[in-house]
């Protein structure tokens, strides 16, 4: 396991670097005659890392003949702490589910359900404008991305992808309310983010019996919308019985130098929440 504590330097050769929760660019100054980019962890915990195709447009002059595209595909290696915890603290390019608590003239007030609230311009949706702009009601709930988290000012969040213009998934969560059910339910950050990674089978497994739709806020809250409450309830208490689910120490890495192994993610992390299929079937409604 790559276990980290607060000050410790993950010394990288990768080019392009975004550091998540927990981890922060090491400052000029601290560095010990190395060029070499560095990140500097801030919270204990597992140390975290995903590679990922982000989406970046052209510079100018570099299209060439024939192609059409606007955007070209670049690999960037993202590193975090991953805390077992309910304490949120926004980060960039978070996503998250918020709710409207006040409206203005130019912007909503949204809780992140941590210390402080965050702001949602009216124009940040997909195809809003001065004239035709959203309107949320208070209680509504949003999903949205992290755009800006300064420590001395409120976080801002929008509803727009900035590569592409459009919402992608993003925006007001809605139901039928004469057909559907939607619920929220809270869970620890580790799960929340267990939950984001796209091998994780916990979510599949459970649609395998019934059919639902599902947004995981990496603030700590899983929105769900079903066909009946019993499934809505049903799906809940799945998530709290794999939140309340404890990894085998005999399945854990051995420790392994920080520096020499920084890009091993700990099983435990990888397999945080994956309820076995007789747990799983416990929980479904019959």
């Amino acid at each position: 396991m790559v276990a980290v504590l607060p000050g410790d330097v993950v010394c990288l050769d990768e080019a392009s670097v975004k550091p998540g929760p927990g981890v922060v660019y090491t400052p000029t100054s601290a560095r010990e005659n190395t060029q070499e980019q560095t990140l500097t962890a801030i919270q204990g915990g597992a140390l975290g890392h995903i590679e990922t195709k982000d989406r970046t447009k052209k510079p100018k002059g570099d299209k060439k003949k024939g192609d059409s595209s606007e955007a070209r595909l670049s690999t960037t290696h993202g590193w975090w702490v991953d805390t077992n915890t309910r304490r949120y603290i926004p980060t960039i390019d978070d996503l998250v589910i918020g709710q409207v608590t006040n409206r203005g003239v130019e912007s909503y007030t949204v809780t992140l359900f941590s210390a402080h609230s965050a702001s949602l311009p009216v124009l940040a949706f997909e195809g809003a404008t001065r004239r035709n702009r959203p309107n949320l009601e208070v209680g509504a709930l949003v999903y949205a991305r992290v755009i800006s988290a300064d420590t001395w000012a409120e976080p801002e969040i929008s509803c727009v992808d900035p590569i592409t213009g459009k919402s992608e998934g993003m925006g007001e969560l809605k139901r039928d309310p004469l057909r559907e059910v939607s619920m929220v339910w809270p869970i620890r950050l580790g799960l929340a983010r267990a939950l984001y990674n796209p091998k994780h089978t916990l979510l599949s497994r459970i649609a395998s019996h019934f059919p639902f739709e599902a947004a995981i806020g990496l603030n700590g809250l899983v929105w769900v919308r079903t066909s009946t409450a019993e499934q809505a309830v049903a799906l809940g208490q799945i998530l709290q019985a794999a939140e309340g689910m404890k990894c085998d120490p005999d399945t854990m890495e051995q420790d392994v130098d920080l520096h020499d192994e920084a890009r091993q993610l700990p099983k435990q992390t990888q397999s945080r929440g994956e309820l076995p299929e007789a747990e799983i079937q416990q929980y479904l409604p019959h």
